[in-house]
């Protein structure tokens, strides 16, 4: 799930939802809590409210770092909305609209010792600060075998004042390279050139990579390549063959196939206001969205309910991920009762009970028949969310190749050098307590669709192959 620079839910960072500051008793008077310093259980969050403070800490172990862009825009995401006060004066939870978790802060009389000397802008401060920010926050070194407490060490004997920037960030992506996480990042900007490290951990990824390689263009330019032809040349052209429909903002399609099979794409779960395939809003309206998906559901179904649908196919062998509420709302049209989708927890929360995330049937417009969900590795985040979702549900099948394993909302953190990190940090059981983290999430019925040497070319055929065994199986 896309996602936070405070207890990232959903993944809406903090960056996006921020805009202008304001004074701190306003603020207070606002949500109706106490002046204070609020501790976050899980994620690190220190939030200073005292005096006119108005100042957002990244706490991991003994580091600490003052977070200066967020610090003045806090009444931008603490808000009414966000922020729920408790009958006990002394603790609050925050979270967003349509997400069952929240993050649970506690009142402190003072912040906590290592924010008093918050981490410095040198070598050894971001060096110190990004080791230990790893080492407080993320959740799965031991799925991906890293021993981190090794990679600092060995990393720390290249350290020098003398280093450079881009030697920092190289010493930096080394440390992460072993962990093979679909929700793992470093972005910084450094001498105005943007820099990114990042694993592949797709085959379409690598496949990507090696054409651009081959062919000595960008990796971009091959990826829209790639999504053009598995987005309108083959889902329109060749699965729809013209006589689909496009809704969300372009991210979902939707029509028959061969009279009476209904077959829904869902590329990503964002961006469902947007116009076109690949826009994404900077400032998500979850209202907004929440709006737009049940009305767009409620027409597939309808037009599906006219054609006699007898069975239905939901692809989404490439989805980009988003919001989990989105996924849930599309799961939702096929439930029979309220059934449990799974429990998420942060990794480093100390109080706080996993939550439990449900799916129930809505009273709209909604199909009963066997359902059929494709996915592959590049079924990533909010994707492997519906996935779980519809897994969840007696007639469904999920057929096609593993998820990518990346469920966790990333957890955003800045170094003291405004470098941005990204991490996985939550925890995400199915009702059969099964981890899919690192692994993906395996179908019951495997279909190959996506490889690294002929990337997307094999999709409509893996459709095909799909509507015929529905054929033999469901159909009248």
């Amino acid at each position: 799930m896309r996602q936070s620079t405070i207890g990232i839910i959903s993944g809406v960072t903090l960056a996006s939802l921020v805009a202008c500051g304001g004074t701190t008793a306003k603020l207070l008077a606002e949500l109706g809590i106490l002046e204070g310093v609020w501790v976050s259980d899980g994620y690190g969050y220190v939030i200073d409210v005292r005096q006119d403070n108005q100042e957002l800490y990244h706490l991991a172990g003994d580091t600490c770092i003052l977070d200066y862009n967020a610090s003045s825009e806090l009444d931008m995401f603490l808000t009414s909305d966000t922020v729920h006060p408790s009958k006990t004066e002394d603790v609050f939870d925050f979270g967003v609209t349509y997400e069952p978790h929240r993050t649970v802060f506690t009142r402190q009389a003072s912040l906590p010792d290592a924010c008093l000397s918050p981490a410095t802008d040198t070598t050894e401060g971001n060096f110190q600060a990004f080791a230990d920010v790893f080492a407080a926050h993320y959740a799965f070194f031991d799925l991906y075998d890293v021993n981190w407490d090794h990679q600092v060490e060995t990393a720390r004997q290249s350290l020098s004042p003398e280093m450079t920037d881009a030697a920092l960030f190289q010493l930096f992506a080394e440390m992460i390279a072993p962990l093979k996480d679909g929700h793992l990042e470093l972005d910084a900007e450094i001498d105005g050139v943007n820099y990114n490290a990042a694993p592949k951990t797709t085959p379409l990824s690598r496949g990507v990579a090696r054409r651009a390689a081959a062919l000595g263009i960008s990796e971009d330019a091959v990826f829209l390549e790639q999504l053009e032809a598995y987005w309108v040349n083959g889902i329109n052209e060749q699965i729809l063959q013209g006589t689909g429909t496009q809704a969300a903002g372009g991210k979902i399609q939707y029509g028959l196939i061969d009279g009476n099979i209904g077959y829904i794409a869902v590329l990503m779960l964002t961006g469902f206001a947007e116009p076109g395939t690949l826009s994404i809003p900077d400032d998500p309206d979850n209202e907004n969205e929440y709006r737009i998906v049940n009305e767009v559901m409620d027409d597939i179904m309808t037009d599906f309910a006219d054609a006699g649908v007898e069975a239905v196919i939901i692809d989404a062998s490439v989805n980009f991920g988003g919001h989990d509420y989105l996924g849930r709302e599309i799961a939702a049209r096929f439930a029979d009762q309220k059934r449990l989708v799974l429990t998420k927890q942060a990794s480093d929360a100390q109080h706080t009970a996993a939550t439990p995330v449900y799916i129930a049937p809505t009273g709209r417009p909604s199909f009963s028949g066997p359902v059929y969900l494709m996915t592959t590795q590049s079924t990533v985040s909010a994707g492997e969310i519906m996935t779980l979702a519809l897994r969840a549900l007696p007639q469904v099948t999920h057929v096609g190749q593993p998820t990518q394993g990346a469920l966790s909302d990333i957890l955003y953190k800045s170094l003291p050098n405004g470098w941005e990190i990204g991490m996985s940090n939550e925890v995400y059981y199915d009702p059969d307590g099964i981890l899919w983290e690192g692994r993906g999430i395996a179908p019951e019925r495997p279909i190959d669709i996506f490889s690294e040497t002929d990337l997307v070319s094999r999709h409509p055929a893996a459709v095909q192959e799909l509507s015929a065994h529905i054929r033999v199986s469901h159909l009248r």
